[in-house]
């Protein structure tokens, strides 16, 4: 059933709804070419030989351990390729040929299923939109943000939304022609047809679960509920949450003016919104404790039950939130974490907008990644700039639902610790922003380097300078270019990064010197992030070893390594996805050691934010003045002082 739709979700096929003229209105565009056109023929996940994710493992290692650990892991790697390895690799082979999938789509929906930790902060991520400039209200950018959800959605289950294609050669493949010849050719060769031309189209399994799904917090596993068919989302204002429907009876869109009067007849409750109980901070719990703590809370009143019902099988979550955020970080942590009380971190993507109009996407990680969600983004981004700003609202067609809790009061307390805990968990932690317009695409093109490789190694240098050290870093890539691929890392600590930083860090290091050993770290890094995009990578392999190796009883000593438990602690996180629509992204450290940085670089600016858990005893932060603590500000100093390698590449040049 509906508990299994999470696993599934890969093999599920998107409800087809006939299309009659009137029908094409509710659309955002209409491919000639099927949404799923290449879904069958996509070319599987390579399982990398075990020799090569080995030499990799030692190679990643090596800039993060002594001597000595370094030995110790050379013997334990020898030992695994003798030993438990080949017969746990032979195993993964046969079953990945079991099925039409990746060996890793499984594994990392039980990774993120079976976690226990709580979503706030450590799994949920945030895509701010850029503002726009006309100045809307925010009820008025909230409804046409969502009338485009709902025909991007439309889109999606006509099967005319344009198949995720990554482009290599446009003049070809963007050819007015090119669609025609695609769509005849049959959908188990598609793939390949596209790929002949360099259009290389990508796994579209993750949109099955972006609308109608959450994720329902179960003792021991959590589950992917997804539902075929329903009309409303849920808008949460304050502590209280109402149902208004997005689509109308005969399943048409319904108009954006129409939404903006029921958005602005939910604004104008202000009192109700403050005296709803804020059961939506339990959602940021523990996951144990908020799946025990949701039984009883649909045990105590069939309202509740009725009323978490209406929450999971709503099309989205949208956030009305009442601050007015305009500073940098103040900006960020509205939209990555917010109050709490208004918030519902189960739902597969939950869409807020602020008091002053500036608007994000929050989304639960385990049913998908960066690639689907961004695609949504800026097709909604996209039609929703391009409606009237002006339009008066209207009347909604069916007024707003509350949502009504009773709350028994050992359920009352639990959602008052709830509270407390949010704001605890908040203030534990500190948030660091940086601008520059000095260090863009357009000026490290001209220097004849990568922008994401600089972008990468200024990382590296401020955590050199920071600690004098290097230390184990995750970038993500995407393997959407493989059936129902998830992500890889990309390792941005590598010996020559260590190198190019050590040169840095050595006053009697020559410029020459510097920009040689910086030049080669930025080319490596191509050669990694190449490497993890198309399959080759080393840490979902040696994850899903790992499991294997686990669930059989095995101890491999490769796993009990110094070196293992270093690449595994990852205290440097990053993530960026470059867009026209987004202003800015991030995201929460996930343990205590982490530096979880979302940024961004562009043609003519670059930017980031750094997320960390606080000090010991930090200086109180609240949700409108986030303070950075010491080394974050350190930290951010020092990718002030990337400026330096900036000036090394214009010197080699």
């Amino acid at each position: 059933g509906a508990a299994m739709l999470g696993m599934r979700g890969a093999a599920r096929r998107f409800p087809r709804r006939g299309l009659s003229s009137s029908a094409v209105t509710q659309l955002l565009h209409r491919s000639r070419i099927p949404t799923l056109h290449f879904q069958d023929s996509l070319p599987r996940m390579p399982v990398p030989a075990l020799e090569q994710t080995l030499e990799r493992f030692i190679y990643f290692a090596q800039p993060l351990v002594d001597d000595d650990e370094l030995l110790l892991a050379q013997r334990a790697a020898h030992a695994f390729a003798r030993h438990e390895g080949p017969a746990l690799q032979a195993a993964l082979i046969v079953e990945d040929k079991i099925g039409y999938t990746s060996y890793i789509s499984r594994p990392w929906f039980e990774m993120y299923l079976r976690d226990r930790s709580p979503l706030l902060l450590n799994f949920n991520p945030q895509l701010t939109f850029q503002d726009e400039p006309s100045a809307p209200s925010q009820t008025n950018r909230a409804a046409r943000l969502c009338h485009s959800a709902g025909l991007f959605l439309k889109t999606l289950e006509a099967g005319v939304l344009e198949p995720d294609i990554f482009h290599t050669v446009p003049s070809r493949s963007k050819h007015p022609l090119w669609p025609e010849v695609m769509r005849c050719l049959p959908r188990s060769v598609a793939f390949y047809g596209a790929a002949a031309t360099g259009a290389y189209a990508l796994d579209m399994s993750q949109y099955a679960n972006l609308f109608r799904s959450t994720r329902v917090p179960m003792p021991g596993r959590d589950e992917l509920r997804t539902v075929a068919d329903s009309r409303h989302v849920v808008v949460q204002r304050g502590g209280a949450i109402w149902t208004v429907d997005l689509f109308d009876k005969a399943g048409n869109t319904v108009p954006a003016a129409q939404l903006q009067g029921a958005f602005n007849a939910i604004v104008a409750s202000p009192g109700m919104a403050a005296s709803a109980p804020g059961v939506g901070y339990l959602t940021a719990l523990p996951r144990d404790e908020w799946a025990g703590l949701r039984s009883s809370l649909a045990a105590a009143d069939p309202s509740n039950a009725a009323a978490l019902r209406a929450i999971d099988e709503a099309v989205f979550a949208v956030c009305l939130d009442d601050s007015a955020p305009e500073e940098l970080g103040h900006v960020n942590r509205t939209m990555l974490h917010g109050k709490g009380t208004d918030r519902w971190l189960d739902k597969s993507f939950q869409l807020i907008v602020t008091a002053n109009a500036k608007a994000a996407i929050n989304f639960e990680h385990s049913w998908g990644d960066g690639v689907a969600v961004l695609r949504f983004a800026n097709e909604i981004f996209d039609h929703s700039i391009a409606m009237p700003t002006t339009e008066p609202a209207a009347p909604a067609a069916s007024p707003p639902g509350e949502l009504r809790f009773v709350l028994p009061p050992p359920l009352a307390g639990a959602v008052a610790d709830a509270g407390s805990r949010f704001e605890a968990t908040i203030r534990g932690t500190q948030l660091a922003t940086v601008m520059r317009d000095d260090f863009t695409t357009s000026s490290l093109k001209r220097g004849g380097v990568s922008p994401d490789g600089m972008m990468q190694m200024s990382f590296q240098l401020a955590m050199a300078k920071l600690r004098g050290l290097t230390v184990s870093t995750y970038e993500s890539a995407s393997t959407a270019a493989f059936k129902h691929g998830r992500t890889e890392t990309i390792r941005s600590a590598t010996p020559e990064s260590k190198a190019f930083t050590d040169a840095f860090l050595d006053t009697r290091a020559s410029p020459q010197r510097r920009a040689a050993l910086m030049r080669a770290a930025v080319r490596n890094h191509t050669r990694v992030t190449r490497d993890a995009m198309t399959g080759n990578g080393m840490d979902r392999h040696l994850f899903v070893l790992a499991q294997r190796a686990w669930a059989e009883g095995l101890s491999p000593a490769l796993f009990e390594t110094a070196a293992y438990r270093k690449l595994s602690n990852i205290t440097i996180s990053t993530s960026t996805l470059s867009s026209h629509a987004l202003a800015n992204g991030g995201f929460g450290p996930f343990h205590p050691d982490c530096f979880a940085i979302g940024y961004a670089i562009r043609p003519d600016v670059s930017g980031a934010q750094a997320c960390a858990v606080a000090p010991l005893h930090p200086k109180p932060v609240t949700h409108h003045a986030p303070a950075a603590p010491a080394y974050c500000t350190r930290a951010r100093s020092q990718m002030h002082g990337c400026g330096g390698v900036r000036c090394c590449v214009s010197g080699a040049v």
